[in-house]
């Protein structure tokens, strides 16, 4: 599992692998509920992209997600995997 800051709730990897290339993207939840993402590595070289939001939490799952990083990583997986993107780690 990544590490994240102080001013991150969660943060996860995922992956695409083809014939091409392998991708890594960083996806990071924001204390103030915003979801963001980014394609952090092409086949290991570190990348710099911008982040693009992909979701806004309402107020009642900013309150859920307070209870532990785990739940905010859980969220950031599932949103993760309905965008097609494939998770590292013990995801489920």
């Amino acid at each position: 599992m990544a590490r994240f800051t102080a001013r991150e709730v969660g943060r996860i990897e995922t992956t695409y692998t083809s014939e091409l290339a392998k991708l890594s993207w960083t996806w990071v939840m924001k204390p103030d509920g915003r979801v963001l993402y980014r394609l952090s590595h092409i086949n290991g070289r570190p990348e710099r992209n911008y982040w693009r939001q992909v979701y806004q939490l309402t107020p009642a799952e900013r309150r859920e997600i307070r209870t532990g990083s785990t739940k905010a990583n859980d969220l950031l997986a599932r949103l993760a995997r309905d965008r097609g993107h494939h998770l590292d780690g013990n995801h489920r």
